[in-house]
């Protein structure tokens, strides 16, 4: 069995959300571009052989970034969706021999990812098909409302969960559940609900909730405190 773990981070997206001309993951959170901060956490996870980054065709700001990277990180060109990216990822982990190694999937936005989080996915999946995804419990109050948002009910939050990354997957299979969304145009707000719509069902493994997605600028701030300690507690302990 192929156990080496491979690293797969979606940046080719324009991020319109975060109301910038310049692609979110190259804004500065403490300094450092974001893309960046994110990268050198995953490259402190001992068990990911290598992380392959999925820029679009045109970016002119990752060869200026990526001089002073690690070795062990390459770069590929994405595709006009997330999904697209992720799949030309793959293609390139299969032309590399590694179609029955596994895949790591994470967004480059979640910078605030936890060290012992990646590792306590790693180990709940335990390299068993069809693999699993970081996720925390939703702890609020949840309404579902018609057309004109007056509330219908209160749905109960027993049982559900924020989906989050890294994700964690067979190569091969996740090529063939992304292909199947891309093929009949399925939607896919992750990578889990690829997998999901083969009719498998991916293990949930509880981590932290500061390991968001920066989607608005306002966003930078609350990554710059979680941070900060973060290192604090790691420089402590």
């Amino acid at each position: 069995m192929n156990t080496r773990i491979w690293a797969i981070v979606p940046a080719a997206g324009i991020g319109a959300r975060f109301g910038s001309d310049l692609p979110k993951q190259y804004h500065e959170l403490a300094a450092t571009p974001i893309i960046v901060r994110t990268l050198q956490r995953l490259g402190r996870v001992n068990r990911i052989s290598g992380i392959g980054v999925g820029i679009a065709a045109d970016d002119t700001v990752w060869p200026k970034i990526s001089s002073g990277l690690s070795e062990s990180i390459w770069s590929f060109v994405g595709g006009p969706t997330r999904l697209e990216t992720i799949s030309n990822g793959l293609k390139e982990l299969i032309n590399r021999d590694e179609g029955d190694g596994w895949v790591l999937i994470h967004d480059a936005v979640r910078p605030c990812v936890r060290i012992e989080d990646v590792d306590r996915l790693i180990d709940a999946v335990d390299f068993e098909p069809p693999g699993g995804l970081l996720a925390s419990p939703v702890v609020d109050t949840v309404k579902s409302t018609d057309s004109t948002a007056r509330v219908i009910q209160t749905v109960s939050r027993v049982n559900l969960w924020h989906a989050q990354t890294p994700q964690l997957f067979p190569v091969g299979l996740l090529q063939k559940a992304v292909t199947k969304a891309i093929d009949q145009q399925l939607e896919c707000t992750d990578d889990a609900q690829a997998i999901e719509q083969l009719g498998l069902r991916p293990k949930i493994v509880a981590c932290a909730d500061h390991n968001f997605k920066i989607t608005h600028q306002s966003d930078l701030v609350l990554a710059g405190l979680v941070l900060s300690q973060q290192d604090s507690n790691t420089c402590s302990g």
